[in-house]
């Protein structure tokens, strides 16, 4: 008796020490099979082999716990993954119907996927679990990390509800309120602000993360938010001195705002072109693409002061290379002033008429002879094109008047060098008194009687 007992306990320690140690379940299931073999019939052996691996502890998933499954079979019903228990994990096919068709197709044996427990399995129960609700944790902890890093998003607005839009975020949905999203936030009158949600409908948004509520699925998005990490990261990219290309968003009166890729910069009016423009919308429109010149950033106000201007060809050098004093030249009037009339030329610049080189100057005014918008034919008079000045003459030439023309145009540099074009002073002629003329004869006779 004495020597069963301690056979008894020699077994009882081999099953504990192997119980302890799941890599060695191998040999222990070895050695029971043999010691139970050795004292118990074929089916006794068999139930307490059963029962042996009934008590091992395989940590049995339960509901809510988010697991890893190599993928062992994929049908049209069902997806069959291993999960390290006891029992095989099964996607049901009501699970598969939430997930993306084109996603599905992808899915290959051994793929490792996260899977959701939908419930806890007991006695033969099959483990039921969730792919799309293991694929949406690992999209939450995602979200997390990119709300936290302050990511920006392109996402797609998938639908439109009276208080925002809602886009798609991996296997979640987003929501977007009206107030986050600028040109949106300002409308009060509804029925507006739903006619441009649903022009915006299907088109991709620039959006940052600003809320994670997990266990009430709220998942909150901003575009607002997303301008500004944006511009903030644009300012940083860009530098004085580079030329960039942007595109025309918005024309006013005192110039044109160009979006540059998430910040927008302004051109001036007076560095939109080298010929006066009276108002942006001569030469652009919005949607234009254009080539400008960074001048000035001021990061602190995020405003950005761009040239157009400083692209282009310079048209005074232009002049200058074409025109030659003397050279006649059709132009178009586009302004008359008191003064004389100004008169843009082929390469677009504007040359000075004065009104001393128009014709009937002395008894006309400059508005008399010529109108604007008129096309005249002028006489190119000088050129200067570090001051951009050019002079022009409606006057037929004169024998010499070249060379006086220049003396003038030279005196006029030193007399004036503030960038407007001179007025001509009126000429004082002096001429002698008629008594002097006639006294010279008077004294001859004089003379000759003496």
């Amino acid at each position: 008796m004495s020597n069963l007992h301690n056979e008894d306990s020699a077994m009882e320690q081999e099953e504990t020490a192997a119980l302890s140690s799941p890599g060695e379940i191998e040999e222990v299931q070895i050695d029971v099979e043999q010691t139970v073999s050795d004292d118990l019939p074929v089916e006794d052996a068999s139930d307490s082999f059963a029962a042996l691996l009934d008590e091992y502890d395989f940590n049995v998933p339960k509901r809510g716990d988010i697991l890893t499954g190599e993928v062992l079979s994929v049908s049209n019903n069902s997806i069959v993954l291993d999960v390290g228990a006891k029992r095989d994990a099964i996607v049901p096919a009501s699970d598969l119907s939430r997930l993306d068709e084109e996603w599905l197709t992808n899915v290959q044996v051994g793929d490792q996927l996260p899977i959701f427990v939908s419930s806890t399995p007991h006695d033969e129960e099959e483990l039921v679990v969730s792919l799309s609700r293991g694929l949406e944790s690992l999209d939450w902890i995602q979200a997390e990390e990119d709300m936290e890093a302050g990511v920006v998003l392109e996402l797609p607005i998938i639908n439109l509800n009276r208080g925002g839009m809602l886009v798609q975020y991996r296997q979640l949905r987003g929501f977007v309120p009206n107030s986050h999203v600028s040109s949106l936030r300002y409308i009060r009158n509804t029925e507006e602000r739903d006619r441009l949600k649903q022009e915006m409908e299907g088109d991709m948004l620039p959006l940052t993360i600003i809320e994670v509520d997990r266990k009430r699925r709220r998942l909150v998005m901003s575009a607002l938010e997303a301008e500004k990490a944006r511009r903030k990261q644009r300012l940083e990219e860009l530098t004085e001195g580079e030329v960039v290309k942007g595109t025309v968003e918005n024309l006013t009166d005192f110039g044109a705002f160009v979006n540059l890729g998430g910040i927008s910069g302004l051109i001036h009016i007076s560095k939109l072109d080298w010929r006066r423009v009276n108002h942006p919308s001569e030469i652009l429109q919005p949607g234009d693409e254009v080539e400008v010149l960074i001048e000035q950033i001021d990061k602190d106000r995020e405003r950005i002061s761009l040239n157009r201007q400083a692209v282009l060809p310079n048209p005074w050098q232009m002049a200058a290379d074409a025109y030659q004093p003397g050279d006649e030249v059709e132009g178009v009037v586009t302004n008359v002033v008191d003064f004389g009339a100004f008169v843009r030329v082929p390469v677009g610049v504007e040359g000075l008429v004065h009104v001393s080189e128009m014709p009937t100057f002395a008894t006309n005014k400059p508005s008399e002879i010529v109108r604007r918008g008129e096309t005249v034919k002028v006489r190119v008079l000088s050129i200067d094109v570090r001051r951009e000045r050019l002079g022009l003459s409606m006057m037929p030439a004169e024998p010499q008047e070249e060379e006086i023309l220049w003396e003038i145009a030279e005196e006029d540099e030193e007399i004036q060098d503030d960038g407007a074009f001179p007025e001509f002073d009126e000429v004082e002629i002096a001429v002698e008194p008629e008594d002097d003329l006639e006294e010279e004869p008077q004294d001859a006779e004089e003379d000759s009687e003496a």
